[in-house]
């Protein structure tokens, strides 16, 4: 199994026999992708689209100092992440349904100094990691109930000066390791109890400061991109020795200060990013010799300063960690010719410097079902209704409507356990509530105090912290949650504020987790957006300079903002104190999280209310009180808006807070006496009425939320 710090191959031994006999384990396929941000202590989580190749982002977690490798375990149940600042090892259980991460018991697990790159046997019994400072690799058993290290007897191996990538051969038998700083790599054998013995003539040379190191799961070639001299060194493995050969013509030119290097489950096709050059060279592997051939049009665009490349366990889609763009590219790989073809929309934001990453395998597609729908009944409570998955038709659940107060807006947690209301009822409080996933039902754990008149309340990525904001005060109130209970306790600094910010209305955290926005709704000549950035560890939030961000002139305010799921863009309807106007776009600077408006703003109905995009990036739905909703197509370079065919779309009665599902097949609003649902147009965005609308979601429903499964 191959994993070193830039690119990460996983599971490609068992990806290779798997895809041999399907009949027997199932077709292999791609489920989760874990980022490694070693600007920022985190890892990023993403799904998988096993026919798309898009990506999803659910959250991150915390790390230790610098993380610079990831890898998972063959089976999927296991994370572990190479500390470089902090020399130890973070180790998580990784939940095969939902991707869900728990820290292992006694993580962080000690290394050396510097860890650098990881790499676990194909069997999942050993785990590798070379330490670059120390310029050795210690070695560990993996406990196949628990995920715990245990250091293997003679732990740790030398190695050579500065070792930045390594991998185990497909056999087991061998490992190799890439020594930045000697220009060679070294060869070791396996022994039964993992421990490393010296491959005869060890080490090899290789070409100028090595970075990535891949070993085709063919057993046959080993390629070793070298970062300072420009090129791919090329090598054959003795299956016998473990010796290495070079191949005739190596080593092979490739871009700029190569960093990583990667290779089909087939054996086929060669990835290499450059990181000064922002590109992918691609390869074709000649199956008898190993010879390296340019695929026609090579190099591909990448982000900037790729730092990881890896395959997916299925062959289908190449992704790169793009550390000073901050996102992750994703390409369809030409099983025919190796070409690679930029996957639309994306790329996808990571949180800060991603410098590693890791696909792991499974052998059924993740699917999201739609499950519950929450509305924020204005006239008392919460009420709860089932969404049938097929149809999109909604059901009153048993002992709707839950709780009490006005709530005037509504948000679920991402792990489906909590929902909170903004209750603008004079208490002036966020309702808590713990959800029961099998029923639906709401079950009250109390209230917090917020600020005069709550408007609106957003949950983060992390399922860590909430966010509220009330008209009448100005500023933000921040909660860290409570895990077991969902209760949420004040963070220090509430409410945040901002110099300019005024009647904050509206309240939205991007996918990754890093930036909260706030649509000041009324009432000043300066109302926006204003940004903050949200600290991980805390939750705490520190405004973006910039602050607010106007919308175009002669535009009525912001009433309500959003995110769009490759975490580029903000979308903001502008309907201000009942105003006209429509929806504005901006995209979100990577490094600041500053916005800059993309385009003149697209016209809407009458008083524009909410706003909401489909869980592609692909479109926007923006709700007005004339009982329309607006459809716009999102252009994925620039993030501009254009109006679907179809669009406004009819509604019963005045839409206010709109919802997409969790399956991004239906969309659901409130229009303050029932609510309603429609259809989405899988190629079109467009909508149509459900047969089955509108629903009974309570005396007033004014904003709505929609709970799913991951499987």
């Amino acid at each position: 199994m191959r994993i070193c710090r830039q690119s990460l191959v996983v599971f490609v031994a068992l990806a290779f026999v798997l895809l041999l006999i399907p009949s027997a384990f199932g077709t292999i396929t791609p489920r989760f992708a874990f980022v490694a941000n070693e600007k920022d202590n985190t890892v990023s989580i993403y799904t998988v689209n096993a026919t798309s190749g898009l990506l999803r982002s659910h959250g991150y977690v915390l790390v230790g100092t610098k993380p610079v490798a990831v890898t998972v375990t063959p089976n999927g149940k296991f994370l572990y992440v190479a500390n470089s600042g902090s020399a130890n090892v973070s180790t998580f259980s990784v939940n095969i349904v939902n991707g869900t991460l728990t820290p292992v018991a006694g993580s962080p697990f000690a290394a050396k100094t510097g860890p650098s790159a990881l790499a676990t046997d194909p069997a999942g019994k050993f785990l590798y990691v070379a330490n670059k400072t120390s310029g050795d690799v210690s070695a560990y058993t993996i406990d196949s109930t628990t995920g715990v290290l245990t250091a293997i007897t003679g732990s740790p191996f030398s190695a050579g000066t500065g070792p930045a990538a390594l991998h185990v051969d497909p056999s087991g038998k061998f490992l190799y390791v890439a020594n930045s700083g000697s220009d060679n790599v070294s060869a070791f054998t396996i022994a039964n109890d993992g421990a490393l013995t010296d491959v005869a003539d060890s080490p090899f040379p290789a070409g100028t400061t090595p970075a990535g190191l891949f070993i085709t799961p063919s057993e046959k070639f080993v390629y070793v991109a070298n970062n300072g001299s420009d090129n791919v060194a090329a090598f054959t493995l003795n299956t016998s020795t473990g010796a290495l050969n070079a191949i005739t013509g190596s080593p092979f030119a490739a871009g700029t200060k190569p960093s990583a290097v990667s290779g089909n489950p087939l054996s086929k096709f060669l990835y290499v990013t450059n990181s000064t050059s922002d590109n992918v060279s691609e390869f074709v592997i000649n199956a008898t010799t190993g010879v390296l051939t340019a695929v026609s049009g090579s190099p591909v665009k990448a982000g900037t300063a790729p730092a990881a490349v890896t395959v997916d366990p299925s062959g289908k889609f190449v992704f790169t960690g793009n550390a000073t763009s901050d996102d992750v590219s994703s390409f369809s790989l030409n099983a025919t010719t190796g070409a690679l073809t930029e996957l639309v929309p994306g790329p996808f934001r990571a949180r800060v410097g991603p410098s590693s990453l890791v696909v792991s395998a499974g052998t059924t597609n993740i699917t999201y079902t739609p499950s519950f729908a929450f509305a924020a009944d204005f006239e008392g409570g919460v009420a709860v209704l089932s969404v049938n998955a097929s149809s999109g038709a909604l059901t009153s659940v048993k002992g709707s409507p839950f709780g009490s107060g006005d709530p005037r807006a509504i948000a679920v947690s991402p792990n489906e356990g909590f929902v909170y209301t903004a209750n603008s009822d004079g208490t002036n409080t966020i309702g808590e509530y713990t959800v029961d996933t099998t029923t639906g039902a709401l079950t009250s754990v109390g209230t917090i105090a917020n600020g005069d008149s709550p408007y609106s309340v957003a949950v983060d990525p992390s399922n860590r912290f909430v966010y509220a904001v009330a008209i009448d005060t100005n500023g933000v109130y921040a909660y860290s949650i409570v895990a077991a209970t969902g209760k949420l306790t004040l963070i220090a600094g509430s409410p945040f504020t901002a110099a300019d910010a005024v009647a904050p209305g509206s309240v939205a955290v991007d996918p990754t987790g890093r930036f909260l926005m706030v649509a000041e709704a009324c009432c000043s000549n300066t109302a926006g957006i204003t940004v903050f950035s949200i600290a991980p560890t805390t939750g705490k939030l520190t405004v973006v300079k910039g602050s607010p961000f106007l919308p175009p002139s002669g535009t009525s305010e912001p009433t309500w903002v959003t995110v769009d799921p490759t975490g580029r863009y903000v979308y903001a309807s502008n309907g201000g104190s009942f105003g006209t106007g429509g929806a504005s776009a901006y995209s979100i600077n990577a490094s600041t999280g500053a916005l800059t408006l993309v385009s003149t703003p697209i016209a809407g109905g009458s008083a524009p209310w909410s706003i909401a995009t489909d869980l592609t990036g692909r479109f926007v739905y923006m709700t007005n009180n004339d009982a329309t909703v607006d459809g716009y197509a999102i252009d994925n370079t620039t993030g501009g808006l254009t109006k679907l065919t179809g669009s406004p779309f009819s509604a019963s009665g005045p839409s206010r807070g709109v919802a997409v599902d969790p399956s991004g097949k239906f969309l659901y609003f409130g229009d303050s006496t029932l609510l309603e649902g429609d259809s989405i147009n899988a190629s079109t965005g467009a909508l149509k009425v459900l047969s089955s609308s509108p629903y009974s979601g309570g005396s007033g429903p004014i904003d709505v939320c929609v709970a799913g499964t991951i499987k």
